[in-house]
């Protein structure tokens, strides 16, 4: 099995400069830096076209850099996926174990047969021209003003050094939802269509975190081949703050103003424009045509590091 890494160095304010530091003195894997937004996704598009030898992907970064690799290698069943924790919020690595040391990653390559697990993936389309993919989850409403807001933070640096990145997400929701207008939205599940009026926010989730650590979804499975959809819908604020501070066990879903469903794929509409994240990530808004979330006919498959 080949092995490269990918590294951001720019994650977890300086987190993954300093990991790869360490790593590099006794390392002679190939690597690849990123230097740019959607550089991650072009690395390990790239490296998974030159070769149909079996291949993992190490990757040193947050949320947002395994998303971009996964977008680069997702349908390739050559290639695997390994993880070294880097980011702020870790979300990835909270589902699926993380490789610890050089030691762990050179012990899981040279095993055979490889092991390792075969995730779902999403897509989400914002319009007939604009189609986006995601491994945990996508978001709309206030989910995803939360994502851009969080990403343009002048404090998250500040904490990120004190390691208390997550307020960050607490901070920011305190601040979005006094500016946020709730919206009412349509979904149609197979042939089932429900309407739901002052919508807050709306989920699809594969997996069950986001936010640094909140269990938005805790019944999701990554390779069921269905995801989840959660509407926090009906509520006063002060009723969402409450449902805001269950997210973190999971015991959202049992209150009132959440429904929750099952499905491989969703339909949806909303009254007017909001904006729409993939794992994180913001990546626009809702038009006048219906969204479309469901399972994408593509898969990407994560190291069984318990074999380790």
């Amino acid at each position: 099995m080949d092995v490269h890494f990918i590294i951001n160095e720019q994650a977890g304010d300086g987190k993954g400069a300093k990991l790869w530091a360490n790593l590099r003195k006794n390392s002679s894997y190939p690597f690849h830096l990123t230097e740019r937004r959607n550089h991650a996704k072009e690395l390990s598009q790239q490296l998974a076209e030159q070769t149909d030898v079996s291949l993992l992907l190490v990757v040193i970064g947050g949320d947002g850099t395994i998303h971009e690799v996964l977008n680069g290698v997702a349908g390739y069943p050559h290639v695997t996926v390994g993880i070294m924790k880097a980011g702020s919020g870790n979300d990835f690595a909270r589902t699926f174990p993380a490789f610890n040391s050089l030691q762990e990653v050179e012990s899981y390559s040279v095993r055979e047969p490889v092991k390792r697990r075969i995730v779902d993936f999403g897509s989400v389309r914002l319009s007939n021209t604009d189609q986006r993919c995601f491994a945990s989850n996508c978001g709309f409403g206030l989910d995803a003003d939360i994502s851009l807001a969080v990403s343009q933070s002048t404090i998250k640096k500040t904490l990120n050094k004190w390691k208390l990145g997550s307020i960050v997400y607490a901070l920011t929701v305190a601040r979005s939802l006094l500016a946020f207008k709730p919206f009412n939205a349509t979904v149609q599940i197979d042939s089932d269509t429900r309407i739901f009026e002052n919508v807050w926010m709306i989920t699809v989730s594969n997996q069950k975190y986001y936010g640094g650590g909140m269990k938005i979804s805790p019944h999701s499975i990554y390779d069921d081949g269905e995801f989840e959809l959660t509407v926090i819908h009906s509520i006063s604020v002060l009723k969402f703050l409450a449902v805001f501070l269950t997210v973190f066990n999971g015991s959202h879903t049992k209150l009132k103003g959440v429904s929750t469903y099952k499905n491989d794929k969703f339909i949806m509409e909303t009254d007017r424009v909001v904006g729409c994240h993939t794992d994180g990530e913001f990546i626009g808004t809702t038009t006048d045509q219906p969204v479309i979330c469901e399972v994408d006919q593509r898969k990407w498959f994560i190291a069984d590091k318990s074999i380790v």
